[in-house]
């Protein structure tokens, strides 16, 4: 792992010291983008609303930047395709969602969006919407860049994102965002760990603490079964994205997993162990790279890259991830 252009552009390389290992492509991930940030209603009054003119606010400001050098960058970099884990917005409301697609709609590469706790439940300093609805207006927004990507990814599968799933812990159906797809033989899988509370349980479910969303055809269901019917398994070849990370540490006792839906993911994961690549996530705001491993036997799992804040760089902070194809199946 590296760095570039004072600590702003971070780089990991998958399988690269393997031996005999190929080049393939790249992809950047950008996350906690937050656009909205230290603004208490961002646009029109409301969180129905309608988005201001300009890049309002510190966070759409580098947002904007980290586009301008992707776009400034890409060919150079084989850089195909941008990866946003989670808190586009940093209170769910519309103009919000709108505003981090107009910015990320100038990219000259597709781009894929993932919602995080910030999302889910839209809400100003005097209104909360009544459930969290955060996903529906993600896939409202959105709509026209998953299109796109339909049609740009080897093969696609739209997994839960657009099917009403039981929450529950908000007593609701809600649009768990689990979705996959394949690109030149490696999976991106997609799954949803930022739980829907009940109203007032957290007031804007912004609850930093992820949950496996284990109930029928939820998050944790749809991981499990996405894995195993995956038809290519190779040496690392499988990326997991969620905006959460698996992390175990001082942190993770505000901010992670319960220990024991800890306990079962990685068990789930471990017969898989071989064909995974990294986990990608944000979330904790931090450049971070560790392993998972099984807490009661120790076994490891897969390699996790955690990157920092978009919104807490002027300039932006991303991560570019080089691929490379290991020899061995």
């Amino acid at each position: 792992m590296g760095q570039l252009s004072a600590q702003r552009i971070m780089v990991s390389d998958l399988n690269k010291h393997q031996k005999g290992a190929v080049y393939k492509f790249s992809f950047a991930h950008l996350t906690d983008i937050h656009v909205g940030e230290g603004i208490d209603d961002y646009g029109s009054p409301g969180f129905n609303d309608t988005m201001p003119i300009g890049d309002v606010g510190y966070s759409a400001v580098s947002l904007r930047s980290s586009v301008r050098w992707i776009n400034a960058h890409a060919k150079q970099k084989n850089i195909r395709f941008v990866i946003i884990t989670g808190d586009l917005t940093d209170s769910g409301e519309k103009s919000e969602f709108d505003k981090a697609n107009e910015i990320l709609s100038a990219l000259a590469i597709p781009f894929v969006p993932q919602i995080g706790n910030h999302d889910v439940r839209p809400h100003t300093h005097a209104l909360n919407a009544a459930t969290a609805s955060g996903d529906s207006v993600n896939n409202v927004v959105f709509a026209g860049e998953f299109d796109t990507l339909k049609h740009f990814m080897d093969k696609w599968d739209d997994g839960f994102r657009q099917v009403r799933v039981y929450s529950p812990y908000s007593r609701h159906e809600q649009f768990f965002q689990n979705f996959m797809f394949e690109y030149q033989g490696f999976g991106f899988v997609f799954f949803d760990l930022s739980p829907r509370f009940i109203y007032g349980r957290p007031k804007t479910d912004h609850g930093p603490r992820p949950r496996l969303n284990d109930f029928p055809n939820g998050s944790f269901d749809w991981l499990k079964n996405t894995l195993q019917a995956f038809p290519d398994k190779r040496d690392h070849n499988i990326f997991l994205f969620s905006h959460q990370p698996p992390h175990q540490d001082f942190m993770s006792i505000f901010n992670g997993l319960h220990r024991d839906e800890y306990d079962k993911l990685t068990h789930a994961l471990l017969p898989y162990r071989s064909h995974l690549a990294y986990w990608i996530a944000g979330h904790v705001h931090r450049n971070r790279s560790y392993s998972v491993h099984t807490p009661r036997k120790h076994k490891f799992v897969m390699k996790v890259r955690e990157t920092a804040a978009n919104k807490e760089h002027k300039k932006g902070l991303l991560r570019i991830i080089n691929v490379y194809e290991a020899p061995g199946k």
